[in-house]
């Protein structure tokens, strides 16, 4: 995806540590199906007006989900759902916005 570089450390730079989150699922057996992992920054090492200036997190109140579930079904209208992987790709950063993450060992 070529989405990040290995640069060095300067004494300007303002870095986050980061986080590696592991999670196992198992068959309803027991048995182990897959490993994931997950590699995340530490937002709550982040300050505003600092290392940000906005944030955006869409969400939505159920009873909206279950409105458009019974508008669906009167209207009889299929619905899609979607989940975006590695969203932070698409994030928009002005060509002078640089985030600096420590690699986890």
């Amino acid at each position: 995806m070529d989405v990040w570089e290995v640069v060095d450390r300067t004494d300007d730079m303002n870095v986050i540590d980061s986080i590696w989150a592991f999670k196992l699922k198992r068959f309803p057996d027991g048995m182990v199906k897959k490993f994931k992992a997950r590699f995340g920054a530490r937002g709550d090492q982040q300050l505003e007006g600092v290392d940000l200036f906005e944030t955006y997190a869409p969400v939505v109140q159920w009873t909206t989900v279950r409105l458009m579930l019974i508008l669906e079904i009167l209207f009889q209208l299929k619905s899609k759902q979607g989940d975006v992987a590695a969203a932070f790709v698409h994030g928009k950063l002005e060509d002078h916005e640089k985030v600096h993450i420590e690699m986890p060992l």
